[in-house]
């Protein structure tokens, strides 16, 4: 049975930690239904992100190794929860969230390179990549606005969760107009995920078309 659940698990990984993205995004939806203290709701939900993408990790290193940044994280998340305002728990559960979520990217790029055809796995590995890019751009939007409580001007506030909603626009270059940044070290940031988000998604159109090229010749 317990062989049977990790199968399931490890078929199922990279769908897994999407929809617990996916379930992250749709935050806000949730503090509206459900009606919980905001705060609960987000740490729920980046808890499970965690809980789900961790499990992309595929050797004993690199699950290791990603499972004790989870850990980490996770330790982080909920004692800064327990422990309002504490800004070294901030400031940590930051440091290891970047720390995590860029680890969780290079291991995407190094099984993403193993692949040798167009497949389901093919597919759902750029999207996720994609969608780790934002959650690394709110932890870094969230880091600036700690070190300058001015950086954004906001309409509409979920705690941290705007940094996170704002990341994902500017990297798809939607730019609202609700969230703005007004500092330099918050407009360079901007910037700099409205490219990498334009360059991520030309990039992984080139490969993908080029991987099927290679495959139909």
């Amino acid at each position: 049975m317990r062989g049977r659940i990790i199968a399931t698990l490890t078929d199922y990984k990279y769908v897994i930690a999407l929809v617990s993205v996916f379930n992250f995004l749709l935050t806000p939806i949730h503090i509206a239904v459900s009606g919980f203290n905001p705060g609960y709701v987000i740490v729920t939900n980046f808890t499970l992100v965690i809980l789900g993408s961790s499990l992309i990790a595929s050797t004993k290193l690199t699950k290791a190794f990603t499972y004790v940044l989870g850990l980490l994280t996770l330790t982080a998340i909920w004692m800064e929860f327990a422990h309002e305002g504490s800004k070294p728990l901030t400031i940590f559960r930051l440091v290891i969230s970047f720390a995590l979520f860029t680890n969780l990217c290079i291991l995407l790029l190094g099984q993403l390179r193993k692949i040798k055809q167009v497949n389901l796995q093919f597919i759902l590995m750029p999207i996720l990549g994609f969608l780790f890019l934002g959650l690394i751009g709110g932890i870094l939007f969230e880091a600036i606005d700690i070190a300058d409580p001015n950086s954004f001007r906001r309409v509409a506030h979920f705690y941290s969760y705007s940094f996170y909603y704002f990341s994902f626009i500017s990297i798809t270059t939607v730019g609202y107009g609700d969230i703005t940044p007004l500092t330099a070290p918050a407009q360079s940031l901007t910037l700099v995920l409205n490219i990498i988000g334009q360059f991520y998604l030309a990039i992984v159109i080139a490969v993908f078309v080029g991987k099927y090229i290679n495959v139909k010749s």
